[in-house]
């Protein structure tokens, strides 16, 4: 029974890590050669996408997650690459609200408002990634999140056929409790990406289109 049981364990483990091995490996095929950091090097024209995040930590500091996504956005629209950015995130609650934090502080770094689209429901990745391309119609994305984060949403672009690339935001000075956290909370996200493809799910929540109007050609309020 001892050895029954040890071997029912030790084949959940194995099933366990190989789960993960795939995951892995799918993400980082889905998305070489398709990201950069340097703005310039993005598609154009293009719409941005920023994925959402809260702004402020449990300390009541900024996050930096938060203000690298936001500043790499800016520097992408001073290129003159984007013709549109879309802030997607969590509107779940009369209290918070990560699409209208974004929006305002990219019109603080000079982004003009009219040029930003809000996606209240970005609940989840998968969500903001097909929402962008079902709702809002952009035919090329250029997603903007740290590294880690843009490879997971560069995968679900390519499952769905979506044309995207990845423009990476800076990780910040973080401490190894912190990398630690985002590792693991990373690696379970992927598992479920994995089974959010498999199942071909539907963002958990669809609307009527909103298309993006004149996506083709970057917008000369950006140069």
């Amino acid at each position: 029974m001892l050895r029954l049981l040890l071997k029912m364990c030790l084949l959940g483990i194995s099933s366990l890590l190989l789960l993960f091995a795939l995951t892995e490996g799918w993400t980082a095929w889905s998305a070489y050669g398709k990201h950069s950091s340097d703005p310039a090097a993005c598609p154009s024209p293009s719409v941005g996408l920023v994925l959402g995040c809260n702004r402020w930590v449990g300390t009541g500091r900024e996050n930096l997650y938060f203000r690298g996504r936001i500043n790499k956005a800016a520097e992408f629209w001073k290129t003159g690459r984007a013709s549109h950015i879309i802030v997607s995130g969590d509107n779940s609650s009369i209290y918070y609200n990560e699409p209208e934090m974004m929006r305002k502080q990219l019109v603080k770094l000079g982004v003009p408002d009219e040029y930003i689209i809000s996606d209240y429901a970005g609940l989840r990745t998968y969500d903001s990634v097909l929402r962008a391309n079902k709702i809002f119609g952009a035919d090329r994305l250029t997603i903007i999140s740290q590294p880690f984060h843009v490879r997971r949403a560069l995968a679900i672009a390519q499952f769905h056929g979506i044309d995207a690339y990845g423009l990476e935001a800076p990780l910040g000075p973080l401490n190894y409790r912190s990398l630690l956290r985002s590792f693991i909370r990373e690696r379970l996200a992927r598992v479920a990406m994995l089974l959010d493809l498999v199942s071909n799910g539907e963002p958990t929540h669809m609307g009527a289109p909103q298309p993006i109007e004149h996506q083709d050609a970057p917008s000369t309020k950006n140069l």
